[in-house]
């Protein structure tokens, strides 16, 4: 979240389709609640580039999800850090803090290993800020959390899209013969 830097990490096993969206969802239930605007780095599960950086599009199965949680997907510019400066910064500082935690940790299972994330995380959302009242927790609470689009009654469910291509003798095998027959 970027007043309160409220923050969320998922370990996956790659950066695929399936992960992003999961992630997405995971994401909203961690929150409570859905941001008005998201604001990607230029992946390719999440932008889809025609001709150029100019002409980017939302990825499809993304839009869909984005559309069902009632938010607007603005992507970064490339090689614009400043279009996030916050996440940018958190990144470094949520990710260093949580593997210097866990360097010394053995996990046999992805599922393992975001529990032990989660229980970091949640450490260092409750962390006291050194320079101003409060930790990410508070401030999330008290401003950004009643910002939030509140969460459809549905979770969002992933589908696969593939185009078909049906053979041309294909009519006797579905039995279009017999009903043109008896026509």
């Amino acid at each position: 979240m970027a007043y309160s830097q409220y923050a969320y990490i998922e370990a996956v096993l790659a950066m695929k389709q399936k992960s992003w969206i999961t992630a997405h969802i995971h994401m909203y239930e961690f929150f409570g609640g859905v941001a008005g605007i998201l604001v990607p780095d230029n992946y390719k599960t999440a932008v889809v580039h025609n001709g150029g950086w100019k002409d980017r599009q939302i990825n499809e199965t993304y839009q869909e999800m984005a559309e069902h949680y009632g938010t607007a997907i603005i992507p970064a510019r490339v090689r614009t850090p400043k279009d996030k400066p916050n996440a940018e910064g958190m990144v470094g500082n949520i990710s260093t803090w949580i593997t210097v935690a866990l360097r010394n940790e053995q996990f046999f299972s992805l599922t393992e290993l975001n529990r032990a994330i989660r229980e970091k995380l949640e450490q260092f959302n409750r962390r006291l800020f050194q320079k101003k009242e409060g930790s990410r927790l508070d401030l999330f609470l008290e401003d950004e959390k009643s910002l939030l689009v509140p969460l459809p009654a549905t979770h969002f469910e992933l589908s696969d899209w593939k185009t078909a291509t049906v053979q041309f003798n294909i009519s006797h095998i579905c039995g279009w013969n017999a009903i043109l027959s008896s026509v």
